[in-house]
C-alpha cells in the first residue's frame, strides 16, 4: 500500500532531493547577486559564495575564536537535512571574513539565522562590516523565498544590544520555555 505523499521508489526520493537542492542553489545564488549589489551601493566589497571545502580549511585557521562552530560538522549535517538553508561564506581579497548559517521556517513566515561567526583576526579586512553583509545576505535570501522576518536566534547576550541598536533594527523576543532571539520585518 502507497503512502500518500510519500515517493515509492527510492531514486524518486534522490532525485526529488537534488532537484530541491539543485533550485535552492539556485536561489541563493539570485540572493547573493542582490545582496552584492546592495553591499556595493553602501560602500561595501565582499565576495558573497556557498560554503565551500576552501572556506571550512580557511575557518579551521581562525585563532582566537569566540564560539569556535563546528563548521566542518555542521555543513555535511543541514546540507543533507534542509535544501531550503542560508548559508554564507564572505571573503574579501582573498581572506575569509565570515561563514553563516540559517533555514526558513516551514510554515512561518521568517528566515532564521542559527550560526554567524566572524574571522577574529584584527587584520579581517570586513572587520565592522561582517554583521551588516551578512544580514543584507539574509535578507536578499528572505525576499527571493517571500518571507517577511528575519530571526536571530539564541544570540550572544553581549551582542543584543547591537541587533536591537537602530543600526540593525531587530526587537529581542523572549519566549518562554525558550531561547530568546532577535526579530526583524522586512
Amino acid at each position: 500500500m502507497d503512502r500518500p505523499n510519500m515517493p515509492t521508489n527510492p531514486q524518486s526520493a534522490v532525485h526529488s532531493r537534488s532537484r530541491a537542492e539543485a533550485e535552492y542553489r539556485n536561489l541563493r545564488g539570485v540572493a547573493f547577486q542582490d545582496a552584492t549589489a546592495f553591499l556595493l551601493a553602501a560602500g561595501v566589497r565582499a565576495e558573497l559564495r556557498p560554503i565551500d571545502a576552501a572556506a571550512l580549511a580557511a575557518a579551521e585557521l581562525w585563532t582566537g575564536r569566540r564560539v569556535g562552530w563546528p563548521w566542518h560538522l555542521m555543513i555535511p549535517d543541514w546540507r543533507r537535512n534542509y535544501p531550503k538553508r542560508f548559508e554564507v561564506a564572505i571573503w574579501r581579497d582573498g581572506v575569509l571574513c565570515a561563514l553563516a548559517l540559517g533555514r526558513p521556517a516551514r510554515k512561518a513566515p521568517h528566515l532564521s539565522l542559527y550560526y554567524l561567526e566572524r574571522n577574529p583576526d584584527p587584520a579581517n579586512p570586513l572587520r565592522g562590516q561582517v554583521t551588516g553583509a551578512v544580514l543584507a545576505t539574509l535578507r536578499a535570501y528572505a525576499v527571493v523565498l517571500g518571507k517577511a522576518e528575519l530571526r536571530l536566534m539564541d544570540p550572544l547576550p553581549a551582542l543584543i544590544p547591537r541587533y536591537c541598536s537602530a543600526a540593525f533594527g531587530f526587537h529581542l523576543v523572549t519566549p518562554a520555555a525558550e531561547a530568546p532571539y532577535c526579530a526583524r520585518s522586512i
